[in-house]
């Protein structure tokens, strides 16, 4: 790998740090099916089998 290329991964690797990319996924994910559930969006297998396989 050229040093181009080193230099650009390096840069996406700081400037997306898994320590506040992670939760804002996660934080955004879950504002999404809090909003859908609102809605009536999800389906009543759905979330069983969402439960379900949560128990496990």
């Amino acid at each position: 790998m050229n040093n181009f290329a080193d230099t650009r991964t390096t840069k996406l690797e700081s400037a997306l740090s898994a320590n506040y990319l992670l939760p804002a996924l996660l934080a955004a994910n879950t504002f999404a099916l809090l909003a859908l559930d609102q809605m009536g969006s999800i389906p009543g297998w759905l979330k069983t089998a969402a439960a379900l396989f949560l128990a496990f």
